[in-house]
């Protein structure tokens, strides 16, 4: 198991985030964690407040950062990819996560899908009404998310719906995506810091949601938020029949 944080501009504050949480999960030891940067600058930052831990100058923007962890990795290893900026993972009923890297291998190991993921948000209502896990076509949020490496470079018109690019490919390539439900990271969308940006979000988001819908009409439509801003919807409806389900 490997640990992969993308970061950009928050060296003073991962270190009380996402590495102080990653302490509480199970399945992996301090040296499989590596954060990527995107120049020199950024590395020098990263290793004067983050000592000990391995660090790799790789390439600036979230989509490109993203490409060069799977090229990064041999093929076929299992990654977790997970932002610099997570808080904990929280649960309805207070599920046990601390297990959860460990515990959706093995799930990966047992139906052949490639990816799982957590839910996108808190809402309990929606949640609830969920079984825990399910492996038909469910969104996988980029803030945190594991799979098996098959080398998938996200295209550069996919820019910030690289996460939904994502899902869809791993669910069409290897019979759907594991997502775990009742299970969200706690994170602050849009921080100071970070790879991605809201503005960058709204510029990208026309030439991206045309793409995804266009190549995989049969998994993805468009819509339009209230202000005018593109979006797309997963067609969850879609799912393979297989022995587990």
């Amino acid at each position: 198991m490997q640990i992969a944080i993308p970061s950009y501009n928050r060296y003073d504050s991962i270190g009380n985030k996402t590495l102080s949480f990653l302490k509480n999960m199970n399945g992996f030891k301090r040296e499989d964690i590596t954060i990527f940067v995107a120049d020199q600058q950024q590395y020098d930052l990263y290793k004067e407040y983050n000592p000990g831990y391995n660090i790799v100058i790789g390439e600036k923007g979230i989509g490109n950062i993203r490409n060069f962890i799977a090229n990064y990795y041999d093929k076929d290893v299992y990654i977790i990819s997970i932002d610099d900026d997570v808080d904990c993972l929280l649960s309805l009923d207070n599920i046990e996560t601390n297990n959860l890297f460990i515990d959706a291998k093995k799930e990966m190991d047992v139906t052949g899908i490639c990816m799982w993921g957590t839910n996108a948000v808190k809402n309990e209502f929606f949640m609830k009404n969920q079984d825990k896990i399910t492996h038909n076509l469910k969104f996988c949020i980029g803030v945190l998310y594991g799979f098996i490496n098959k080398k998938f470079n996200t295209p550069t018109c996919a820019g910030v719906k690289g996460d939904y690019l994502t899902t869809i490919w791993f669910y069409d390539n290897y019979g759907g995506v594991i997502r775990y439900n009742h299970i969200y990271a706690k994170t602050k969308y849009y921080a100071k810091g970070g790879i991605g940006s809201k503005k960058d979000r709204h510029d990208a988001n026309e030439q991206a949601v045309k793409y995804i819908c266009e190549t995989y009409p049969q998994y993805a439509k468009p819509f339009r938020r209230k202000d005018g801003t593109a979006e797309l919807r997963l067609r969850h409806a879609h799912k393979f029949e297989t022995e587990f389900d």
